[in-house]
């Protein structure tokens, strides 16, 4: 299965390891190609070394770095090639093999096996990718604990769940021949979802999750959650970056994670001033994402909570936005960034008005100025 052997690719990529970590470089190159592919900047199979990859790069780079990394997006974009499904095509008259190192006046683009680029266009897939990716950089149970406890749940509680899936539960899983593989160890969302839609069913679970009063299937379900935002690589990082803050108490912790997961009252208060997507003015919840006008890697945490820094939108609209290849003028028009060639795929019209406060203004005002050079203002 295609899916299941580029998974395996991205959780074992040949990355560099130093100083105790493993370096980010392979993994925020393929991140930043999976984001340009989903606002349809990637919209053909050819990656070109440009301004608004490398930025992309560097804004994953950033936030993945550990120690004296250094920000060299030519790196990877060369080295993956030795991955096997990243390839380097010559410019006319040059033969690959001739090319030693890195040499961008050698190079005219990057492309990736066919297979691996349909996988990235698909919005259900990209998410296991990415997870896949995060693998190279982190524990998953150890991650899965910090997420736990920084949601307000108690230590004991977060170390329970985690012993039960584990243990009890992946030793059912194993017993009743539905995988092979511990629980904690598996690398997709999806895969995970498959293994314990069966788990459920089976006789045994259902008579200890019964005995144990519910634990059992809150912990498969808290577990499925922590996948499900994994896959939110900018998400991820930054709830990391809070649960490791000695500068903040539990309860401060809790509120901004749930801030930055799109829960809580912060949510709940962009619903109560919006009603509904700020430029298009739908309605339905699920739909909705709560989004910060000065990005939240940016913002103090005064400023993450305060809901005149948040915008209610669409989740086609609410990415563009986040990455700066739309944002708004002072009387709400809607400003495109001219490397979004194709923004009615997204559909992302230039008549759109965002039906603006004054309050949001001076967040605007940082949000355009953060992305000028995208937006080319």
């Amino acid at each position: 299965m295609a899916l299941e052997y580029y998974l395996n690719k991205f959780r074992d990529l040949n990355t560099l390891r130093l100083q105790g970590h493993n370096k980010p470089h392979k993994v925020c190159m393929l991140l930043a190609v999976m984001d340009l592919i989903e606002l349809g900047v990637i919209s053909q199979n050819r990656i070109e070394f440009n301004q608004v990859l490398k930025q992309r790069f560097s804004e994953y780079f950033q936030r993945l770095r550990a120690g004296d990394d250094k920000d060299s997006p030519d790196n990877p974009f060369y080295h993956l090639k030795s991955e096997g499904f990243w390839h380097l095509q010559p410019k006319p008259g040059v033969e690959l093999s001739a090319i030693k190192g890195f040499s961008k006046s050698k190079i005219a683009y990057a492309y990736l096996d066919e297979e691996l680029f349909t996988l990235m266009q698909s919005s259900l897939i990209r998410p296991d990718l990415k997870l896949a990716l995060t693998q190279n950089l982190t524990r998953l149970p150890e991650l899965y604990l910090r997420w736990v406890i920084g949601l307000g749940r108690a230590e004991r509680t977060a170390k329970s769940y985690l012993g039960a899936v584990q243990g009890v539960l992946t030793d059912l899983a194993k017993a009743n021949q539905i995988t092979d593989a511990d629980l904690t160890t598996i690398g997709s969302f999806h895969e995970y979802q498959r293994v314990t839609t069966r788990l459920y069913l089976v006789e045994e679970f259902q008579e200890k999750d019964l005995r144990g009063n519910k634990m059992y299937s809150s912990a498969l379900k808290s577990y499925g959650e922590f996948l499900a935002d994994l896959g939110q690589v900018d998400v991820t990082t930054d709830v990391d970056e809070i649960l490791q803050s000695d500068e903040l108490s539990t309860t401060e912790k809790s509120v901004l994670v749930s801030a930055r997961v799109g829960q809580g009252q912060f949510r709940q208060r962009l619903f109560d001033q919006w009603q509904g997507c700020a430029v298009t003015g739908y309605g339905m919840p699920a739909m909705l994402v709560a989004s910060h006008i000065k990005p939240w890697r940016s913002a103090t945490n005064t400023e993450r909570l305060d809901p005149d820094n948040g915008l209610l939108l669409l989740a086609n609209l609410d990415k563009a936005f986040d990455r700066g290849f739309i944002s708004f003028a002072d009387n709400g028009e809607i400003l495109i960034a001219p490397v979004l060639e194709r923004p009615e795929v997204l559909g992302i019209k230039p008549d759109m008005r965002l039906n603006l406060r004054s309050q949001n203004l001076k967040y605007l005002q940082y949000h355009r100025d953060f992305n000028k050079q995208l937006l080319a203002l």
